[in-house]
């Protein structure tokens, strides 16, 4: 059984891979050595972010936890995952749990102590900053595709609430400039949309007043 780790071994992971041999030489003196069994809860949801991971064998589910019971697994992550950087980093609570799939083991470095390390390592200091950048610059991205994706589930949305739930006749005026503001798109899009689902048969829609015709079909396309 592993339990000395090998500061080349830190250059798996994003956050290092570009480091010198000399920092990674002082990072790994406080890396601990962990094991998880399969099933085993490596940290729970809102507990404290006082730790950062790096998975080095086996798979995890993050998951995310709901007042009413419900949980989501948000995504199963591989080897040379790096777990709970950001809540550590900013020292907020923990955004999910995270639950060993297989037999796993890791590397954990304190928060306290990798601070310390990032005030007498400037290397470890400034390859967190570009780390960290590089993934909040993806995550912006996504969340853009996602909104460009998620267009017609706020439509639908928007006509669901404003006919009390497919129950009533839409009466107000309906601007597409209007609804495009309130969901955070454009006007021609919102449009496009409305003028598809009057085609299908979904609403009437006479550029102005919308009546839903199919309450169904409107309720699914909002979620």
């Amino acid at each position: 059984m592993q339990t000395a780790i090998d500061f080349v071994q830190l250059r798996n992971y994003a956050i290092f891979k570009d480091l010198p041999d000399e920092a990674l030489q002082e990072l790994v003196k406080h890396c601990q050595y962990q094991e998880l069994s399969a099933g085993e809860t490596l940290f729970e949801q809102e507990s404290a972010g006082d730790k950062l991971y790096l998975l080095e064998d086996g798979q995890i589910h993050i998951i995310r936890q709901y007042p009413d019971g419900e949980q989501v697994i948000l995504v199963t992550e591989q080897p040379y995952y790096i777990i709970g950087e950001l809540s550590a980093v900013v020292g907020y609570p923990r955004t999910g749990a995270v639950v060993a799939v297989s037999d796993c083991t890791l590397f954990a470095i304190d928060r306290d102590v990798f601070f310390e390390i990032c005030k007498t390592v400037t290397d470890v200091a400034d390859k967190t900053i570009e780390y960290l950048a590089h993934r909040l610059y993806r995550l912006n991205l996504k969340v853009r595709e996602y909104a460009i994706s998620n267009v017609a589930a706020r439509i639908a949305s928007v006509l669901w609430l404003l006919s009390n739930g497919g129950s009533d006749e839409i009466t107000a005026r309906i601007r597409a400039s209007r609804v495009a503001r309130a969901i955070a798109t454009d006007a021609d899009t919102v449009q496009r949309i409305l003028n598809e689902w009057r085609d299908a048969g979904y609403i009437t829609y006479d550029g102005r007043h919308i009546t839903i015709l199919d309450v169904e079909m409107i309720r699914d396309i909002a979620g």
